[in-house]
């Protein structure tokens, strides 16, 4: 099926009920997920977990396929449900899309939110129906309670995002760093960098043209990062985005622990500086280290809203803008 015009869901407000359901990972810590229940529930929404979130299969699934598919779909269908938050993430998601029905989601829609794995998700519902996605929080571990600094953004962010729509200037936690300087706006689309590679050549991978990509990754090396960034050159995909967000590179990992036993050569790159050099020759400008990824607090970014990247001098800081509304009143 063709997509429609952008699908903007609706504002969430409170009383409303949000349905969790785990496509990936299964729930390792009850007290772990109690926690994001209950951070979920302190802006007044009311919380419906799914059918089977709760199920484990093989140690590293939440259920068979068939299961975390029929909460997908069920949670979509269910009328009371006004979003849909992931429980956690994994290296499973990948599996529901080919048997996704598009129609039910594009005839249904609502705040579908997730991040790392749910990427697998949150792209193709995007490029298949048109309806905007949210790269934000997943429930299992999600901590809020304490309300430290962190936590406060968090919250405001979440309220900005969610609950009010707002556009304009995306607050920062962190300063963000401008690696090429310019200007863009464009549509956002991204995630985790290595989940949103596995989409490349298939019929979910999303139209590149006129894109700014943002993505993060965890648990990687440099290297990893170098390879990554080149299969985007090779495909292609460098040459019709617009524009470039990085978020936060969590846990990166030495090239030492790769190539242990080996000599040690000379020093590694950083990662900024793989990143330009697999950039060369292209225009477009780069922004570095934005607060989203594997670590908190992270900003939400909606996937297929109108975004503008501001790059001022290479190491000055930048700034993200949305620019049109993505939700509906």
């Amino acid at each position: 099926m063709e997509p429609k015009l952008l699908i903007k869901p609706a504002k969430l407000k409170p009383g409303d009920i949000v349905g969790v359901i785990s496509p990936s990972l299964p729930i390792f810590s009850k007290k772990d997920f109690t926690k994001g229940v209950k951070a979920l529930e302190s802006f007044g929404l009311q919380v419906k977990v799914g059918t089977r979130a709760l199920e484990v299969h093989g140690n590293y699934q939440a259920g068979p396929r068939e299961d975390r598919l029929k909460d997908l779909h069920e949670m979509f269908l269910d009328d009371e449900v006004k979003a849909i938050f992931c429980a956690g993430g994994g290296y499973s998601s990948l599996q529901l899309l080919p048997d996704i029905d598009w129609e039910i989601i594009q005839k249904n829609p609502k705040i579908f939110v997730g991040f790392s794995d749910n990427t697998a998700l949150l792209v193709p519902i995007f490029e298949k129906t048109g309806l905007v996605t949210f790269h934000g929080p997943t429930v299992e571990g999600w901590d809020i309670t304490t309300r430290t600094k962190s936590d406060k953004f968090e919250i405001k962010n979440f309220k900005q995002i969610f609950m009010k729509g707002e556009t304009g200037n995306l607050k920062g936690y962190t300063e963000w760093k401008t690696l090429k300087p310019g200007k863009a706006e464009g549509t956002l689309v991204g995630g985790n960098l290595d989940t949103l590679l596995s989409l490349v050549g298939t019929p979910y991978e999303p139209k590149w043209d006129g894109k700014i990509l943002f993505w993060e990754d965890v648990d990687v090396t440099t290297e990893d990062i170098e390879n990554y960034l080149w299969r985007l050159r090779i495909a292609k995909i460098l040459k019709k985005i617009d524009g470039m967000i990085v978020g936060k590179i969590t846990d990166l990992k030495p090239i030492d622990e790769e190539t242990s036993g080996w000599a040690k050569l000379e020093k590694t790159p950083t990662i900024e500086e793989v990143i330009i050099n697999a950039t060369k020759g292209f225009d477009f400008p780069i922004l570095y280290g934005v607060d989203f990824g594997h670590i908190f607090p992270s900003i939400t970014l909606p996937i297929g809203a109108q975004a503008l990247i501001d790059c001022p001098a290479v190491g000055k800081i930048g700034k993200i803008a949305l620019t049109e509304k993505y939700l509906a009143d």
